[in-house]
C-alpha cells in the first residue's frame, strides 16, 4: 500500500495532493515503522508551511503526536496534539477537535491523570452529540467507561460501555464494539458476576477475531486471563496471557495493553509461586520449581513496573509496584519489599484519592448542568418565541386602531409647526433688527474716541506753529489718552462678545482686590477735575475672573467719570467691604444720578441700549451674570450714583 502512493507522489500536480499523499503514508508507517513515519511527516509538513495551508498543518501535527505516541513518549505527544488542537479550534474544525480531544484523553489516561481524562473524553462525546456522530459518541463512551472501571466507579462504567456498544452499532462498525464488550465483561469481573463476564468476553473475543484486529484481539485475552485468575485457574490465566504475549510482541511490546500483558503474567507466576501444591504443569513454559516461578514472576514484574515508569502510567505501576512487593518479600528481599510497598501507596494514594473522584464527578455534573441550561435556554427561547408572536398580533391589531389617530395627529401637528415656524420668523426678524442696532451702537462707541483723536492730530499737522510747547504736550497726553480709551472700550466690547459665545467660560482664580483698584486708579489717573478714592481696610481677596470683573469695574467707573463731566469737583470711591460670607465693593459718585428706566439695560436683557448710553449696561450685566456677581442701585437721580457689587464668598 505504501509503494503504491509513494509511487503517485511524483504524478502529484499540486502541492496539496503531495501533502494528502504523505499524510497516507505517514499514517500507514505509524504502527509500522516509526522511523519512516517520521520521515514522511517532515516531507509533508515542509510542503504545508510553505503553503501556509493552516489545517495541513494542524493535520501533520496530530500526526507527529501519534507517532510519539506509538513510541510511548507522551510529552512530545501531547505537545504536537495541542498546537493542532489550536489550529482547528481558529478553522471551527469541531470533526477534527473530537479526534484530538479523544487523543489528548488517552495520552491523559496513560498518565493516570483520569480527571484531565475526563475532561477531554467529555469534550469530546459532547462534539459527537451536537454533530449527532454515533461512531465520536462510541468512542468517547468507550473511553470514559475505562476511566470510570479505573476508578472503581463500576456503575458509570457501564452506562458508558453499553452506550459505546450501542453507538458503534449504529456506525455499523462492528470491530469497533469489541473494545466497549471487553470492558463490560471486565466490569463484570470486577463486580464477580463471572457468568455476565464470561459472556460479554467470549463475545468480544470472537468479533475481535472475525475482524482480524489482532490488537483488539490481544487486550482482550488480557481480560480472559483476568478471568481465569480470579477463579484462581492460574494455568488458564498464564495460558491466555502467554497467547496475548504473542500477538503484542508483534504489534508493539511497548504499548499500553502490552505493558498490562507483562504485568499479570508475572503476577500470575507469583500466585503459582505461593502454591504448596503444583500440579503438572500444562505447558513447557510454566515450570514446576517454586524458585523458578518467583524468578520468572520477579523479571516479568520489574519489567513491567520499568515499563510503565517510561511511560507514566502510574496506574499500571502501582498494581505491578505491589506484586513485586509480595514477590520480593517471597523470596526472602524485604528491603526491596518495604521500597516497592512505600511506591506502591504513594502512587496509590495520589492516583486513587477521594479529591480526583470528586474533581472527576464535578466534571460530569458540570456537563450535565451545562446541558440543563442549554434545555432551559432553547425553552426560553421558544417561550420568547410564542410571546413575540403574539404580541405582533396584538401590535397588528392596535395600529389598525392607531391609523385614525395618528391621520388627525398628523394634522394638528402640521398646523402647531406652522405656528411655530411663523413665530421664529417672527423671532428671527427681532433679532436681526436687535443686530442692526447693536451695530449702530457699537459704531457710535468706538466713533466717540477715534473722531476725538483724529481731530486732535489734524489740528497739530494743519497748524503746528498755533500751539505752544505746552499745549502740545497736553495735546500729546490727550492723544495718548484718547488711544488708551479706544483700546480699553474696544478690549470691553471684545470680551463681552466672547461671553456670548456658547461655550466661553470664564476662569475663576484667586484676585486681590488692591490690584483691580490699583488697576482702575493707572487707568484714569488723568481724569481732570477728579478725585478718586479706594478703601480695601481688611485687604481682601476675590474668588473670580479678574478680566471679567475689571471690566465690569472699569464700565462703571467711566460711567461715573461721564456723568461728573459738568463737575469741577467730582469724586469717585470705591470700596470693599464683608457682608453674611459675600465680598462686596461698591462705587458711589457726586453726579447729577440716575434713574431706573435709563438703567433698564442693566437688569432687563430684552432692552436695547441707545446710542447716548452705548454697550456699557449690556456689558456690565452680562459679563455680573457670567461670574455670579450681582449689581445693585442705591441711590438715583439728584443725589449721586451708588453701584453695590456684590461675589458670592471670599477669600482673605
Amino acid at each position: 500500500m505504501a509503494d503504491s502512493l509513494l509511487s503517485a507522489l511524483p504524478n502529484a500536480v499540486t502541492d496539496r495532493k503531495r501533502a494528502s499523499i504523505l499524510n497516507d503514508v505517514t499514517d500507514f508507517y505509524r504502527n509500522v515503522n516509526t522511523d519512516s513515519a517520521f520521515k514522511y511527516a517532515a516531507l509533508g509538513m515542509r510542503i504545508v508551511n510553505r503553503m501556509k495551508w493552516d489545517k495541513g498543518i494542524a493535520v501533520f501535527n496530530l500526526n507527529y503526536g501519534n507517532i510519539y505516541s506509538s513510541k510511548e513518549q507522551l510529552d512530545s505527544s501531547s505537545q504536537c496534539f495541542f498546537r493542532a488542537l489550536g489550529i482547528f479550534k481558529k478553522l471551527r474544525d469541531t470533526v477534527n477537535m473530537a479526534i484530538v480531544y479523544n487523543d489528548l484523553g488517552t495520552i491523559a489516561k496513560e498518565k493516570s491523570d483520569f480527571v484531565a481524562a475526563t475532561q477531554y473524553f467529555m469534550n469530546t462525546l459532547q462534539i459527537g452529540l451536537d454533530l449527532k456522530n454515533n461512531f465520536t459518541i462510541g468512542l468517547a463512551s468507550e473511553n470514559l467507561a475505562l476511566v470510570y472501571e479505573y476508578q472503581e466507579d463500576y456503575v458509570n462504567g457501564l452506562k458508558y460501555a453499553r452506550q459505546s456498544v450501542i453507538e458503534y452499532g449504529l456506525s455499523n462498525n462492528e470491530e469497533k464494539a469489541a473494545t466497549p464488550l471487553a470492558l463490560t465483561g471486565d466490569i463484570y469481573l470486577r463486580l464477580k458476576q463471572y457468568d455476565s463476564a464470561y459472556y460479554y468476553l467470549q463475545q468480544a473475543v470472537s468479533l475481535a477475531r472475525r475482524s482480524g484486529n489482532k490488537a483488539q484481539e490481544g487486550s482482550i485475552l488480557n481480560y480472559i486471563a483476568e478471568y481465569y485468575a480470579n477463579q484462581e485457574d492460574y494455568y488458564s490465566a498464564l495460558k491466555y496471557g502467554m497467547e496475548g504475549k504473542k500477538i503484542w510482541d508483534t504489534v508493539g511490546p511497548v504499548l499500553e495493553d502490552a505493558i498490562n500483558n507483562t504485568g499479570i503474567i508475572g503476577y500470575y507466576y507469583l500466585q503459582l509461586a505461593k502454591q504448596t501444591h503444583h500440579a503438572k504443569p500444562p505447558s513447557p513454559e510454566i515450570p514446576a520449581s517454586k524458585d523458578k516461578l518467583l524468578q520468572l514472576a520477579m523479571t516479568y514484574l520489574e519489567d513491567a513496573v520499568q515499563k510503565s515508569k517510561a511511560t507514566g502510567n502510574k496506574t499500571a505501576q502501582s498494581e505491578f509496584q505491589v506484586s513485586l512487593a509480595d514477590a520480593n518479600a517471597l523470596a526472602g528481599n524485604y528491603e526491596e519489599a518495604y521500597l516497592n510497598y512505600k511506591t506502591y501507596k504513594e502512587i496509590n494514594d495520589s492516583v486513587y484519592s477521594q479529591e480526583n473522584k470528586n474533581k472527576i464527578a464535578a466534571a460530569v455534573n458540570q456537563r450535565e448542568l451545562d446541558k440543563k441550561n442549554d434545555e432551559i435556554a432553547i425553552n426560553k427561547l421558544t417561550i420568547g418565541n410564542q410571546q413575540r408572536q403574539r404580541v405582533f398580533l396584538v401590535t397588528g391589531i392596535f395600529l389598525l386602531a392607531v391609523i385614525g389617530g395618528l391621520l388627525y395627529w398628523q394634522s394638528r401637528t402640521r398646523k402647531n409647526t406652522n405656528n411655530v415656524l411663523l413665530s421664529l420668523n417672527n423671532e428671527l426678524h427681532e433679532a436681526n433688527a436687535v443686530k442692526a442696532k447693536f451695530f449702530g451702537i457699537l459704531s457710535h462707541d468706538l466713533r466717540s474716541p477715534v473722531a476725538s483723536l483724529i481731530n486732535l492730530l489734524q489740528v497739530q499737522k494743519r497748524k503746528p506753529g498755533i500751539m505752544s510747547e505746552e499745549q502740545v504736550a497736553d495735546r500729546e497726553n490727550k492723544i495718548s489718552d484718547s488711544a488708551k480709551l479706544l483700546l480699553e472700550t474696544m478690549e470691553a466690547v471684545l470680551l463681552w462678545s466672547k461671553g456670548q459665545m456658547e461655550h466661553f467660560k470664564p476662569f475663576f482664580s484667586p484676585v486681590p482686590v488692591n490690584s483691580l483698584f490699583d488697576h482702575l486708579q493707572r487707568f484714569f489717573a488723568g481724569s481732570a477735575n477728579i478725585t478718586f478714592v479706594f478703601s480695601n481696610e481688611d485687604d481682601l481677596h476675590l474668588s473670580t475672573d479678574e478680566n471679567y470683573l475689571q471690566t465690569i469695574m472699569y464700565n462703571l467707573t467711566a460711567n461715573s467719570i461721564k456723568a461728573l463731566r459738568l463737575n469741577d469737583k467730582g469724586r469717585i470711591a470705591w470700596k470693599a467691604w464683608q457682608e453674611n460670607g459675600n465680598t462686596l465693593l461698591s462705587i458711589t459718585d457726586n453726579g447729577a444720578g440716575t434713574d431706573d428706566e435709563q438703567l433698564k439695560a442693566l437688569y432687563d436683557e430684552t432692552a436695547s441700549s441707545g446710542a447716548r448710553s452705548g454697550l456699557g449696561l449690556h456689558i456690565i450685566r452680562d459679563l455680573a451674570k457670567a461670574i455670579g456677581c450681582t449689581v445693585t442701585l442705591r441711590s438715583g437721580k439728584g443725589a449721586g450714583t451708588e453701584f453695590i457689587l456684590c461675589i458670592p464668598g471670599n477669600m482673605q
